[in-house]
């Protein structure tokens, strides 16, 4: 029902994206080839060289080797960067003694996923993090010609593979960044952690947890990963996402950063995201973990990216037709 409700508000309700960017991007990882993401088109390192752990291995001493390696490759390709910020270093979490945590990512990630021990040594590692990407001419990383303004605070806190911590030590971590890299870098974008799908655990702990931090994020952010049977919502509950925001009246642009369509039509699935609310969305990448899109799937959603990517707005004219208007102010109709 709620489906069909979008479908039948979509009719006469144009969804309106602020500016003619793009709207679609990849998951990248500099060590498959096959997964450094397409030029021109927004990417998100995941999890990506932003890792305090991997920039501080010790205290005060800073390697930038694999961070630059990302930002570069970026820029020579005109992709737009997401940074995921995950503020987990080993040395500063033993200094207090911190459980070890278990991350999906292995031996390359932090061993400790907890809350900092010390606020004033996590601001360290973020200043000096923003400084070297934020363009502003004074400690950038040399040959800077695009600054990285778009920044992801955290990923899936609501899961303990990410984040071993409360509620509240989220909150806390969060607002503290999102204050600290504004202060630094005045256009900076900050961008909520992912959201780990509407599941009823997630649903609970954003239902809670969004109105601590709602000040002090510019872009809301789910996600949609299929379990192994690759179940799938048909719109990677955007709707019920949306739904969720206005019940707590938090007006933000919604971008899913993690797009995997199981078994569901990629191109129906991408369209109804659309037409229910998101700006952009990110797929999760041609070899990520998890069920893989088709050769045939994976066509269709270049030649749908090729049709209509940086469009103004779209409108669903019925259940399995839309028009999107492009950025020279042409139509597009696209059946699906």
């Amino acid at each position: 029902m709620k489906l069909v409700f979008y479908l039948f508000l979509s009719l006469f309700i144009s969804i309106n994206i602020l500016s003619a960017e793009s709207r679609f991007g990849d998951l990248t990882e500099m060590r498959d080839d096959r997964m450094r993401g397409k030029d021109n088109q927004w990417v998100r390192p995941h999890p990506g060289p932003f890792v305090w752990n991997n920039i501080e291995k010790e205290e005060g001493v800073f390697s930038w080797d694999k961070a630059d390696k990302y930002v570069t490759y970026a820029q020579n390709h005109n992709q737009k960067t997401i940074a995921t910020i995950w503020p987990y270093s080993n040395w500063e979490q033993k200094s207090c003694k911190r459980k070890k945590g278990r991350s999906p990512f292995g031996k390359k990630f932090a061993k400790y996923l907890s809350k900092p021990c010390s606020m004033e040594n996590y601001k360290k590692f973020l200043l000096a993090l923003v400084d070297r990407y934020d363009g502003d001419g004074q400690n950038d990383m040399p040959g800077l010609t695009k600054p990285i303004i778009y920044w992801e605070i955290m990923n899936e806190p609501e899961f303990r593979m990410f984040f071993k911590g409360t509620e509240d030590d989220f909150v806390e971590i969060f607002n503290f960044s999102s204050k600290l890299i504004k202060s630094k870098q005045k256009d900076a974008v900050i961008i909520m952690a992912g959201a780990a799908g509407m599941f009823p655990e997630s649903k609970k702990f954003w239902k809670s947890a969004l109105p601590k931090i709602k000040d002090n994020f510019d872009i809301a952010n789910m996600h949609h990963i299929t379990p192994p049977d690759g179940k799938c919502d048909k719109d990677f509950w955007v709707g019920e996402f949306s739904e969720l925001l206005k019940s707590l009246s938090i007006n933000k642009p919604i971008w899913v950063t993690e797009a995997m369509t199981g078994v569901c039509k990629v191109i129906p699935t991408y369209i109804n995201a659309f037409a229910s609310g998101a700006e952009v969305i990110i797929d999760v990448g041609v070899n990520a973990p998890g069920m893989k899109m088709s050769k045939g799937s994976r066509k269709k959603l270049n030649n749908f990216i090729d049709e209509v990517d940086g469009f103004k707005s779209i409108k669903l004219i019925s259940n399995k037709k839309a028009e999107f208007i492009l950025k020279d102010g042409s139509k597009k109709i696209i059946d699906f």
